[in-house]
């Protein structure tokens, strides 16, 4: 099974960027979800409330994250003192991280129509996820649940074929797109190798209306797919699609590569 595409959010919510390599850490891709907006309270922003941040462009290198929108840009520095500390909260998680200058929320907040402070997580930020051995205390950074998220192609192409208007898998704004043989067959999985990286302990991926929302306009689509994927994918309360995954190991991802599955 191959990898055909490779993404990081370097701002949570705002548009992905396409890699051709990734380099993983222990969080998470290098890069993904290192930034976040929030609110006055210190409570995360995402495009379930303020759909246009899924205009905000972002091209993440190595000195500096370019953010742009309309016709402006600006360059954050990877150089950060880390010293405006302020308490943050993702879902049910509060921890610290790090203000990024004024300057920055301030234009973000006047593009977007919200007030608004851009944080980036921090060395002295901790975030864990439960593992099954005590010595072993992964973290992620301010995605939702865990540090990496798979999409199977096999799987959007069974939920298209059940759409009026076929949707592209920007929607479900995963990390590693991979060419399955089933859909669905991830779900199933335990232990994965993918590059140089082994994966483990999965989750499902649990969706809501982030995936009615067009990714290139940043305007809400109508029901679907959301509704669509509800009508057959639904467990309980949550809808289903996708997988999210924790690294046990650091190293390269390139597209291209094989995905093995170990158990």
């Amino acid at each position: 099974m191959r990898i055909e595409e490779l993404y990081i959010y370097p701002i949570k919510s705002a548009r992905s960027q396409s890699i051709k390599e990734m380099k993983m850490t222990s969080e998470g891709p290098e890069g993904d979800r290192q930034w976040m907006l929030i609110d006055e309270s210190g409570k995360f922003i995402s495009q379930r409330t303020v759909p246009k941040l899924a205009t905000v462009e972002v091209f993440h290198e190595t000195a500096a994250l370019t953010v742009g929108f309309e016709k402006m840009f600006f360059k954050i520095s990877k150089n950060n003192s880390f010293q405006r500390k302020v308490k943050v909260s993702v879902w049910s998680d509060t921890f610290e991280a790090a203000l990024e200058p004024d300057l920055y929320s301030q234009a973000l907040s006047q593009y977007l129509g919200v007030n608004c402070r851009l944080v980036r997580y921090a060395p002295y930020s901790q975030r864990r996820v439960l593992s099954h051995v005590a010595e072993w205390k992964p973290e992620v950074r301010f995605s939702d649940a865990r540090p990496l998220q798979l999409v199977n192609l096999k799987s959007l192409e069974e939920l298209n074929s059940r759409l009026a208007n076929p949707v592209g898998v920007d929607r479900f704004r995963g990390n590693i797109i991979y060419q399955g043989t089933t859909a669905y067959e991830e779900e199933s999985w335990k232990r994965i190798k993918v590059g140089e990286v082994i994966f483990s302990l999965p989750k499902k991926c649990a969706r809501c209306a982030i995936i009615t929302i067009d990714q290139k306009t940043g305007t809400p689509s109508g029901p679907d797919p959301l509704k669509t994927l509800a009508g057959y994918r639904r467990e309980g309360k949550d809808v289903f699609f996708g997988t999210l995954w924790i690294p046990e190991n650091e190293g390269i991802i390139r597209v291209g590569d094989s995905l093995q599955v170990l158990e």
